[in-house]
């Protein structure tokens, strides 16, 4: 009977490889979507359509971009976690699916350490300070003093309450001491309008929308919130240089799709995802449209975002950051 019963579990096994083996081998074998949680022609597109563009070749099938903007990315979300994990619907999206919503909603329509299936982390769009050209302020450590000795009366816009760029202003304001008022926008490009108008003193953006202003002579740049100076910006001091060490805040990009899915399908995707952002060919698309490529593999998925989460949730609570 033992030797019966190890005979068939020991055949359950060769079946159980030999399936696997045969789903990667044929994996994939219809269309695949690409959901992405924001409007069509922002960075964020661009990115997924060039990383939807580099799978369809490699795969060998068609790969469809789905916009599904809204709720603050989590319509997009809700509909990937409820998705069949099969590999044929994946998800592009950052902090702002997977860690923001948590920190200043009641309720999440799914939860983002235990619902996806990460496929890679695949580089990040860096935040900077700035302010309009002839600010007679003229660097930061003087815009601290001013905001010290003025309290709540200077200006900080952001794209949108509780968005990656709110987060960064309110944890700028916490480490540096200082009282500035809040002013959300609906997106950038009305933010960046009125800063140059001179309607507001100081704004957060991505350095892909504050580059082209610092070109045309229209925008000065104070500081950029990532850890290390950004090659976009390589004349810019990082908020650690100038005395703020805790600060390191970007919007991170990954690709997930959702939770179950098939190891070997998941293998293939992520060393085919890895083999991407890695080619050099990607790396200066990329590059030309201000994203900072950099692919890494998630050793703990549910323990980096539950630990984000928790970091966001602080600062929300902090600087009274509530969902719109």
């Amino acid at each position: 009977m033992k030797t019966t019963f190890l005979t068939l579990a020991l055949a359950a096994i060769g079946s159980i490889s030999v399936n696997s083996l045969a789903t990667a081998q044929s994996y994939p074998e219809k269309s695949l979507q690409l959901i992405v949680p924001f409007p069509p022609g922002g960075a964020s597109d661009v990115v997924a359509r060039i990383i939807g563009g580099e799978l369809e070749a490699r795969l060998g099938k068609p790969v469809i971009i789905m916009n599904r903007p809204g709720g603050g990315t989590t319509i997009a979300a809700k509909e990937v976690a409820r998705a069949a994990p099969d590999g044929y619907t994946l998800f592009f999206s950052s902090n702002s699916s997977f860690t923001l919503p948590a920190a200043v909603k009641e309720s999440v329509p799914y939860d983002a350490a235990k619902d996806f299936e990460p496929l890679g982390r695949v580089g990040k769009i860096t935040l900077a300070l700035v302010t309009y050209k002839d600010n007679p302020v003229k660097d930061l450590p003087a815009l601290v003093a001013e905001a010290k000795a003025n309290p709540d009366k200077l200006s900080l816009a952001s794209f949108g309450v509780a968005t990656v760029s709110h987060f960064a202003g309110e944890l700028f304001k916490s480490n540096a001491g200082i009282k500035m008022v809040h002013l959300p926008y609906k997106g950038s490009a009305p933010a960046m309008n009125d800063l140059i108008g001179k309607h507001i003193q100081y704004h957060v953006d991505t350095v892909i929308a504050v580059k082209p202003q610092i070109e045309a002579g229209t925008v000065k740049v104070m500081a950029v919130f990532s850890g290390q100076r950004t090659p976009f910006l390589p004349d810019t001091p990082t908020l650690a240089e100038l005395g703020y060490p805790a600060i390191d805040f970007s919007s991170w990009g990954a690709v997930v799709a959702p939770k179950g899915l098939p190891p070997p399908v998941r293998d293939k995707l992520t060393a085919t995802l890895e083999e991407i952002i890695n080619s050099p060919s990607v790396v200066e698309r990329f590059v030309k449209v201000g994203f900072e490529p950099g692919f890494a593999r998630f050793d703990d998925w549910a323990g980096a975002v539950t630990k984000e989460t928790a970091e966001m949730k602080d600062i929300a609570q902090k600087a009274g950051i509530k969902d719109e």
